[in-house]
């Protein structure tokens, strides 16, 4: 059977090209964004990327701009842009070219996706599965549903909306989940939109990666310019300093970042505490004081402390409820497709860029025509790059078409 009918979860970087990629193709798309697009990007739009503008966009996706946006000002290839600047200067003009006009689903949330007369385990391992079209059941944004068929389904939903639990062993500490409403698991703009939540509090700051870097740059000036404001920074790690150093970083503000972040847990002043080795055991909200106490164990002991707010910056995991009845092989460590996740844990590198593609086999499931790809493909492991995801672009359309040639990128000069 000639697949013809393609759709794709999540209009974000990843998404939209793989959609434009598509239609220069002459496959029949459906583009799915529960919310807007670049949804996910626009919730940390305050915050700059580490990469260049060189590294985030495709020959294609440029080309085509170019050719419907005649006043279109383009970055210079050394340019770093925030989220919100990626969204309007990128991703927004991408959404409105003639090749995406109706195409794109925005508001329309995929709740799951099956197989048109067939269960999970019918024709086990059978490519014969192809010939029964994906049944995607949709929910609008006033709770209207409905189902659309496809051919071919493309996930690139991204990981953003499911963020990891506090909790001991990475499951939900005491009273998380009744109060994760009021955790905070985003990357927050305390300069800004959310200063006035956050001046003269006192907040409990939990993770160890780039994102609690950035919280806690961001809470250490808030510190200076509200001397009432403090923090408690804890990692479960029993490491210190907290972020990892690359020698020789080839991105400077990441390394500007690193060495940021590393300097505030060092000096460990009265106003910003730094605690390693240290794991939430429970969390219990006091709405009359607007406030939380928190017991933490640390190094064989527990000890509860008051705080007005909880930022969880502990990272984000692929929800992969909406295709549980669809025959997906996921690595029991990261949850992200087995091959793919195989191929890079044998290619394991503390920097992510010295990520490269795996190729294409690595993008394929048990279940035919169903592909994982942008930062949802790489799991737990936060190492993707946006350029990876161009890679796994071209390597699931030589897939689609059996032309394991075929690469539209390069086709127009990249």
């Amino acid at each position: 059977m000639q697949a013809s009918r393609i759709a794709i979860i999540g209009a974000g970087p990843i998404g939209l090209e793989a959609a434009l990629y598509a239609t220069q193709l002459g496959y029949d798309v459906t583009l799915f964004e529960k919310d807007e697009v670049g949804a996910n990007i626009l919730e940390w739009g305050h915050v700059t990327l580490f990469s260049p503008w060189s590294m985030n966009y495709s020959a294609l996706g440029v080309c085509s701009i170019k050719k419907h946006l005649r006043s279109w000002d383009e970055p210079g290839p050394d340019d770093y842009l925030t989220g919100k600047e990626y969204v309007q200067t990128y991703l927004a003009p991408l959404s409105k070219l003639p090749a995406l006009e109706g195409k794109i689903h925005a508001g329309c949330r995929i709740e799951s996706v099956g197989r048109q007369q067939l269960l999970k385990d019918s024709l086990i391992g059978d490519p014969n599965r192809a010939k029964y079209p994906f049944r995607i059941l949709t929910t609008d944004a006033v709770g209207n549903e409905q189902v659309f068929f496809a051919d071919i389904v493309i996930d690139s939903s991204g990981v953003y909306d499911n963020p990891n639990w506090i909790g001991e062993g990475g499951i939900p500490a005491i009273g998380e989940q009744k109060h994760k409403d009021l955790i905070d698991y985003k990357l927050i703009d305390f300069s800004g939109s959310h200063r006035s939540r956050f001046a003269g509090k006192r907040t409990l700051l939990i993770g160890s990666g780039y994102s609690a870097a950035a919280s806690a740059c961001d809470l250490q000036k808030l510190t200076q310019a509200e001397p009432a404001t403090s923090v408690v920074w804890a990692i479960r790690e029993d490491r210190f300093p907290p972020i990892p150093v690359i020698a020789n970083d080839a991105l400077p503000n990441r390394a500007k970042l690193t060495q940021a972040a590393n300097s505030i847990a060092q000096n460990d002043s009265p106003q910003v505490r730094f605690r390693n080795h240290t794991s939430v055991e429970s969390v219990r909200y006091y709405e009359d004081r607007d406030r939380f106490e928190v017991s933490l164990h640390s190094n064989g002991s527990v000890a509860t402390i008051e705080v007005d707010r909880i930022v969880a910056n502990v990272g984000y995991s692929p929800d992969n409820s909406i295709y549980r009845e669809l025959q997906i092989h996921e690595c029991y460590a990261s949850r992200a497709p087995m091959k793919l996740s195989a191929a890079l844990l044998g290619a394991a590198s503390a920097d992510c860029l010295q990520q490269t593609s795996l190729g294409a086999d690595t993008l394929k499931n048990p279940e035919p025509n169903f592909y994982i790809i942008g930062s949802k493909s790489y799991g737990r492991n936060s190492t993707f790059l946006m350029r990876i995801g161009f890679s796994q672009i071209t390597e699931v359309f030589s897939l689609i078409t059996s032309d394991p040639k075929l690469n539209l990128y390069q086709m127009q000069g990249s």
